[in-house]
């Protein structure tokens, strides 16, 4: 079975680490991923897991006919058994040349929950009904697609993300300097909410709590979020390294994983952090409530409340060794048990294969 796999860009972020963990896997289907824009970090992922890449650099931006005249022919050349598109111009342009290349089997997978005028809604209907599936990564977003949409309930499907397994040394890493260490890896973007971390961060040093708070990751809101720590003088609270490839280390290093944001759809990160066995707060957003249960893995608190935030971060500090080590041991099991990357091509098999 050759399967084409559509992305808007393959350099970093939730969806591009997806298809970089995706090309870990060893099948007998023929695997291609592809991207309408610019490729880098993924790409380069997928490259050393042996897998056809191809990033074909267009134009991305909606609509763009050229763009999708382009996909049209390449879908024909290699006439794929399965297309599978994700976001929202990746589906777009790649849902409706597939249609016209008559693609027996077509995908289109959201990735979060949207925020489209009600004219993109009318554009996006469409879309999805030119389609034999839709994916989304948790039941929020799927409800959102039924009820704002209108998709037909009978093409929508949830299938959850997943991790990939490593030996990794996840025991709690011995903090010798006393600092209570606190990590976001993330896109620096409004809808993150970095923002009120940095709030509460400033509440509990003028409580002479020492905190250290690690901020991974890049994108439009880095400037902003920098001129507050400033305006706030958190320098020494606080600290930006960028984007990283391996974030694992900064996971380990640290005591709690904060996850802000004001909308998600299925968070890797969150799911890397459980992982790596490490205190868990999040906001319930997307797929938390399908992840989290309180005070059993991790805590979820209510959107943009910084005091609930701080509250909980209080209680990550102040807790004790013995309930610390079942949280961070249960979070682990949660995504061993419920998120393989084994469990996940067995969801998307059923749906390939349905037609073929």
């Amino acid at each position: 079975m050759k399967i084409i796999r559509l992305t808007t860009f393959l350099d970093f972020g939730g969806i591009e680490s997806k298809m970089a963990n995706l090309s870990s896997l060893s099948d007998d289907n023929e695997w291609i991923f592809c991207s309408i824009g610019k490729g880098g970090t993924a790409e380069k992922k997928i490259i050393q897991n042996k897998k056809e890449v191809i990033c074909f650099n267009y134009s991305f931006k909606i609509p763009s006919i050229i763009t999708i005249t382009k996909l049209y022919f390449y879908l024909i050349k290699q006439k794929p058994d399965v297309f599978h598109s994700a976001g929202s111009e990746a589906n777009f342009h790649g849902i409706i040349a597939a249609k016209l290349a008559k693609v027996p089997v077509i995908i289109a997978e959201e990735i979060g929950i949207p925020s489209h005028s009600k004219f993109a809604i009318i554009i996006f209907n469409f879309i999805y009904k030119l389609c034999d599936f839709v994916v989304g990564e948790s039941q929020s977003v799927i409800d959102n697609l039924k009820h704002d949409y209108y998709v037909n309930h009978n093409k929508l499907k949830v299938i959850s993300n997943f991790a990939i397994f490593k030996n990794y040394e996840t025991d709690l890493v011995p903090n010798n300097n006393l600092e209570f260490k606190i990590v976001t890896v993330s896109r620096l973007e409004p809808v993150k909410n970095i923002e009120g971390i940095i709030k509460v961060i400033y509440k509990l040093k003028n409580e002479n709590y020492k905190i250290k708070y690690t901020i991974v990751g890049d994108g439009n809101s880095v400037e902003v979020l920098k001129e507050l720590l400033n305006r706030l003088k958190l320098e020494n609270e606080i600290e930006f390294v960028g984007f990283q490839e391996d974030t694992q280390k900064y996971y380990l290093n640290s005591d709690v994983y904060i996850l802000n944001s004001f909308s998600e759809g299925f968070s890797n990160s969150l799911l890397e952090a459980m992982y790596l066995k490490r205190m868990c707060i999040t906001t319930n957003v997307g797929a938390a409530t399908e992840m989290i249960q309180n005070d059993i893995n991790g805590w979820i608190i209510q959107v943009n409340d910084e005091n609930e935030l701080y509250q909980k971060i209080k209680k990550c500090i102040e807790i004790n060794s013995e309930t610390r080590k079942s949280i961070e041991d249960n979070a682990k099991s949660t995504v061993v048990d419920n998120f393989s990357l084994q469990n996940h091509i067995n969801k998307l098999m059923q749906l390939y294969k349905t037609k073929l």
